[in-house]
């Protein structure tokens, strides 16, 4: 597992209407990919077993949202997860890479997350498998895991 820097990885913001979320251009080691993404701030990219693991943030006041993709050595997507809720908002800190294959960071929530990213596809219930504030397209198998407890914002 081996943290990213800019110059391997990095990200190209997209012009988008003032209405649609950000979307930017995956750069990789200094040529274009043509591959897309949403968000708007790279937080921060890792390689793990040939793959990509990217954490992207929205930049969007009082409701960022942090965006995870895992993508393969072609920059196709194998999963994706986002953490985040209406009027809910986090800064991505704290990052460590634990070997074998987890990596701790801190969103939102006052929560510690877990990823933990898995060597094949893993069944999993949609909208039931994962933690309150992540989100998912919809699939009943993925390729990593996220764990954390988030405490509710007060009103």
């Amino acid at each position: 597992m081996k943290l990213f820097s800019i110059d391997d990885l990095s990200i190209r913001p997209q012009p988008q209407p003032v209405d649609q979320l950000p979307r930017s251009e995956l750069i990789l080691y200094g040529e274009t990919t043509g591959k897309i993404v949403e968000g708007a701030v790279l937080e921060a990219a890792i390689c793990w077993r040939g793959h990509f693991l990217i954490f992207l943030t929205d930049d969007i006041i009082n409701e960022d949202t942090l965006r995870i993709y895992l993508l393969d050595p072609k920059l196709d997507m194998v999963d994706a997860a986002r953490l985040g809720g209406m009027y809910s908002t986090g800064a991505f800190s704290a990052l460590q890479l634990v070997e074998p294959n987890l990596i701790r960071f801190e969103f939102f929530g006052d929560t510690t997350w877990t990823l933990e990213l898995l060597d094949d596809q893993s069944f999993s219930v949609p909208m039931v498998s994962d933690p309150k504030g992540v989100t998912r397209p919809f699939r009943l198998s993925h390729r990593f895991k996220l764990h954390g407890d988030p405490i509710p914002s007060p009103d």
